[in-house]
């Protein structure tokens, strides 16, 4: 069958005109008719996305009935992590938090689903990994650790935000490095493929720069992929079909 994913970095629901409003970006996502969307930078009843509960709204929107969100931090008395959003019902979820290279950093995790239809079992995660370079080759080396212990005839897709290239210069402030191979990624390329997008998928004063993607196991086929252009966010949707 042919599996239709996004990921998307929804940046709480703030899209560039500065309304939060997670509806709107479902809708524009919604045409596509997927059957899974990786989530980044949700939130959960804090007081600037108006104490909603986004990933329950996001669902609702594009139609989807099932959905799960973990949070890495607390936020505004609410919470902020990252979300699945499923056709298929979820049969196991867990949040693995990833290592800090100091105790002050932003904490991360990376969110694994799993689901199954017919005899296909797949493993979920959705990621978005630090805006510091060690941290993230440190969450890539603790993903491939969880992710050799999977069977072999299940299937892997992994998307999300990787932040590779993006440099923390302080609070709300960033810097992009372009470089011709990131570690980030051929450390997950020990196992895994990678779709080839190249299209600028992050937008701020500070850089512009692809760093949103996916990557799936060899088990699977790559059918086709896209960029989706939006207004609604500081990140661009990344479209993908697979042949499972």
């Amino acid at each position: 069958m042919i599996l239709k994913t996004i990921t998307f970095n929804i940046c709480h629901g703030q899209g560039l005109d500065g309304k939060v409003d997670v509806k709107r970006q479902a809708r524009q996502l919604r045409k596509y008719q997927p059957d899974i969307v990786f989530l980044q930078e949700v939130d959960m009843y804090t007081k600037r996305s108006n104490y909603s509960n986004e990933i329950r709204l996001f669902a609702k929107e594009i139609g989807l009935p099932y959905s799960s969100m973990e949070s890495n931090i607390t936020l505004e008395d609410g919470f902020y992590g990252d979300g699945i959003v499923s056709r298929f019902p979820i049969a196991f979820s867990v949040n693995y938090i990833m290592p800090l290279a100091m105790k002050d950093n932003e904490q991360r995790g990376i969110l694994r689903n799993k689901i199954s239809f017919g005899t296909t079992k797949l493993n979920l995660f959705s990621v978005h990994l630090s805006t510091h370079e060690n941290e993230r080759i440190m969450s890539a080396k603790e993903l491939m650790k969880i992710i050799n212990k999977i069977n072999d005839d299940s299937a892997i897709i992994v998307a999300g935000d990787f932040n590779v290239g993006v440099i923390r210069l302080g609070k709300g402030k960033y810097q992009y490095k372009e470089k011709d191979t990131f570690e980030e990624y051929e450390i997950l390329k020990e196992k895994l493929k990678k779709i080839d997008n190249k299209e600028l998928t992050w937008f701020s004063d500070y850089g512009n720069a692809c760093i949103d993607t996916m990557f799936y196991s060899a088990n699977i086929k790559l059918a086709k992929y896209k960029t989706i252009k939006t207004e609604y966010s500081d990140h661009s949707a990344v479209y993908a079909e697979f042949d499972i």
